[in-house]
């Protein structure tokens, strides 16, 4: 998942609330609350990559891959932020 999120061969999509994303998010990820998104805010996601979808701890991600994959994306529930940080993902900050 880092590996093609870094080359650009995919996607990372945080889904938490903007005071979260600001606190810090994985590096070159894409932020579109949760809420915002399931209203159809797509905002820059290509249907065309794979999206790698996260929030906090797995629940909004889910949700948030759910309605992505209804509308013909390729998304997948990536868990939570501390899950890319485990798998050797960075952090950034706003």
């Amino acid at each position: 998942m880092i590996d093609e999120v870094k080359s650009g061969s995919a996607q990372l999509l945080d889904v938490r609330r903007a005071d979260e994303w600001q606190s810090g998010h994985a590096e070159h990820a894409i932020h579109i609350p949760v809420d915002d998104l399931l209203q159809g805010a797509i905002g820059p996601l290509m249907p065309s990559k794979k999206i790698y979808v996260y929030c906090l701890s797995g629940g909004r991600a889910g949700r948030a891959a759910t309605y992505l994959q209804s509308q013909g994306f390729q998304a997948e529930n990536a868990d939570g932020l501390a899950d890319w940080l485990r798998a050797g993902g960075t952090l950034a900050k706003s």
